[in-house]
């Protein structure tokens, strides 16, 4: 996905002023709708040339700028700018218009001034004079746009393909919002352990329930906004929060998810809890194309090409990445390098099947050990592991109590093993229990904040869950992580102006998270367009001496 910088020069295109104006003030028009002569296939073709800049012909975009400056592919992309929903986006003073259908055939209108006669700022689009604007760079009144503006060398079949598709974009509210509530889902299995049920349930509802106190009379203003304040009071919505309950075998929860968003269609489903991977509820959320914000998972979907479902981290998998990356930096890779999971256990797997892949892309090798499901971590089995493959590096994807033998043992001394690596996911944020004749030589991937910082930085999900009396501590990051989409959601809700719109919801989070107060348990959260992972750095760290964890590295990144 194209950066948006080195566009925002010349993207005045249309207009400056659209983003004063409220979704009630851009009238109705019938002529907005995809009209019965754009076909299926015709917007399909739009499509295809606004987000992915390519031709019916299966060619290239190219167009010009500065009158003869050429450009070509991703640099001439529609959507990189004015975004996958069509409603722009801005940064600093610079701004991209929104060209949706029933923006653009309608006058811009300022929203403050006393109707029935306010000012236009700029007059209707029609067919011809839109082509002409994609074409030649000149406005519906004749204006010259900023010569910075690409002009498209397209034929009339295929402007009307690009029309066709900018008609189908509308500012119209996506299902789940009526004029006084917006309903969000949030997702709970059965198989949840009931003590981080409870502590992520209470944090999300209490957290709902405190928008809702109407502090400002809100929903007054919003049903009697006078007529110079109702763009900005009008877009007011209670929260409603269901809670889709998914029970029963993996198996059903595509069908359980279905019939719940039968019963009531949800704007956005923010954040979520669920043992194993999370591919049902993303499966479903791009199907439907309901935004999904940041739920609780070590097992993401990883898919560059999905864009419903953003994640905190790509968790294991970054783990797994991070620890070859340290290996390779610290001139490891021509040790013997063995990695132990537990068969049956989804992390273990995926980080031992990312490290094994990035090994395999350099052409080595890694020895994979697997305890059988239910198979105790014996003295004998780490003597034979050890001696049996001649391992140098030892990469554990276990808990506590599997490692616990392994320290009794004294460590075989033939081979040597030059470095053992844990997860803190998978064993915990200390090293308790390492015998001090391995201390030296264990090293912890650690994809969150220090232990010893981690109560700073969550002072303001903390305080917050304690003044509510619902904190509870051993489900602290359970808590924290369904605070921080919390807030991520009703910074987006307010950002988005009464535009419902679920692809404008998620690109106004793009814009959000780098400027986020609160980042949760990890130190750093960015996001940029087209991103959908927002943690993308982890410290490497070794035992204090007090029971935590010192990083030997900086918060790093793939």
């Amino acid at each position: 996905m194209i950066s948006l910088r080195p566009f925002l020069g010349f993207l005045l295109f249309f207009s400056l002023g659209f983003l004063l104006v409220p979704a009630a003030s851009v009238a109705a028009d019938p002529a907005t709708a995809v009209e019965a002569r754009h076909t299926p296939e015709q917007v399909e073709l739009g499509r295809r040339m606004y987000q992915e800049g390519i031709l019916p012909s299966g060619e290239l975009m190219t167009a010009r700028v500065q009158g003869d400056i050429r450009l070509t592919g991703e640099q001439v992309i529609c959507g990189a700018c004015h975004r996958r929903s069509g409603m722009g986006a801005s940064e600093g003073q610079e701004v991209v218009p929104a060209v949706t259908g029933d923006i653009l055939y309608a006058p811009l209108r300022l929203p403050t001034l006393k109707p029935p006669l306010p000012p236009t700022q700029r007059a209707a689009y029609t067919d011809e004079t839109l082509k002409r604007a994609i074409r030649d760079g000149i406005g519906p009144d004749g204006q010259a746009f900023n010569p910075f503006m690409p002009n498209y060398p397209l034929s009339d079949t295929e402007l009307d393909s690009v029309i066709a598709y900018l008609r189908s974009l509308s500012i119209a509210p996506a299902p789940g919002v009526t004029e006084t509530e917006v309903h969000f889902a949030t997702i709970v299995a059965d198989a949840v352990e009931p003590a981080a049920r409870k502590a992520f349930l209470d944090t999300m509802q209490t957290f709902v329930a405190q928008k809702n106190v109407p502090t400002r009379n809100e929903d007054q203003r919003a049903a009697h906004a006078p007529w110079h304040k109702a763009w900005v009071f009008g877009p007011y919505r209670k929260w409603v929060l269901h809670v889709w309950e998914l029970n029963g075998p993996r198996e059903s929860w595509p069908e359980q998810l279905a019939a719940q968003y039968a019963e009531q269609p949800v704007f956005a489903v923010v954040s979520g809890l669920a043992p194993g991977g999370w591919q049902p509820m993303h499966e479903f959320c791009e199907g439907f194309e309901v935004p999904c914000l940041f739920p609780i998972t070590d097992l993401p979907v990883i898919d560059d090409d999905d864009f419903y479902t953003v994640y905190l981290s790509r968790g294991m998998v970054l783990e797994g990445e991070a620890i070859a990356r340290h290996l390779a930096e610290q001139q490891l890779l021509g040790q013997v390098i063995v990695q132990v999971y537990r068969e049956g256990d989804a992390k273990g797997q995926t980080a031992a099947a990312a490290l094994r892949d990035v090994l395999q892309k350099r052409g080595l090798q890694v020895r994979d050990a697997r305890l059988q499901d239910g198979a105790e971590g014996t003295t004998a089995f780490w003597q034979s592991l050890i001696e049996d493959s001649g391992a140098g590096v030892v990469v554990s994807w276990l808990g506590a109590s599997d490692m616990a033998a392994l320290w009794s043992s004294g460590l075989p001394a033939k081979p040597p093993i030059e470095r053992i690596y844990l997860s803190s996911t998978q064993f915990g944020p200390g090293a308790d229990g390492i015998p001090p004749a391995a201390v030296d030589r264990v090293y912890f991937i650690h994809p969150y904040e220090l232990p010893q910082k981690l109560n700073r930085l969550l002072l303001r999900s903390t305080g917050w869950l304690r003044s509510k009396r619902i904190y509870a501590p051993a489900e602290k990051r359970i808590q924290a992580d369904a605070f921080f989409a919390l807030k991520m959601a009703g910074g987006a809700m307010k950002t988005i102006r009464g535009y419902f719109i679920r692809d404008y919801f998620l690109e106004s989070i793009e814009h959000m998270v780098d400027n986020a107060s609160y980042t949760s348990v990890y130190p750093r959260v960015s996001l940029a367009p087209g991103q959908r992972f927002v943690v993308k750095g982890y410290y490497i760290a070794k035992d204090d001496g007090k029971g935590g964890l010192q990083a030997v590295t900086e918060w790093g990144s793939q």
